[in-house]
């Protein structure tokens, strides 16, 4: 019913969606065998030299996308024939699952953003505790 647990998996049931992969950089391995930890390729999505090339590629491939469903109006018609089929006839429908956060809990947007400073150790950032840090 869902791949994974990453939050994409509610938001994908009520819109529809491709997912595809773009190359990642990697660290080449010491020796054969070794594999880094997962924390390592999440680090490297910090520094823009590694994360910029993937994002181009992507902004690329979605924007090819949106072309295609505005020029091809059958693969449109394809997207939105799965939502219904796959809703059991849209919202509402009935193999519809409704959002599932409670409609009670607000959204925590109220958070300020990272400060991004240079230190005499070099760039880093940190979370101011209110809006007047």
């Amino acid at each position: 019913m869902n791949f994974t647990s990453d939050d994409y998996v509610e938001y994908t049931w009520h819109a529809p969606t491709a997912r595809f992969y773009i190359g990642r950089p990697m660290l080449i391995s010491p020796e054969a065998g070794y594999q880094y930890p997962a924390w390592v390729m999440n680090a490297l999505g910090g520094h823009r030299d590694c994360i910029d090339p993937m994002i181009f590629c992507a902004s690329r491939t979605i924007a090819t996308t949106l072309v295609d469903l505005l020029t091809k109006p059958e693969e449109l018609q394809k997207a939105q024939e799965e939502f219904i089929e796959r809703t059991g006839g849209g919202i509402g429908g009935s193999k519809w699952r409704a959002p599932l956060l409670p409609r009670d809990i607000r959204p925590p947007i109220h958070f300020p953003w990272p400060e991004y400073i240079n230190t005499a150790r070099g760039e880093e950032w940190w979370i101011p505790t209110s809006e007047e840090d």
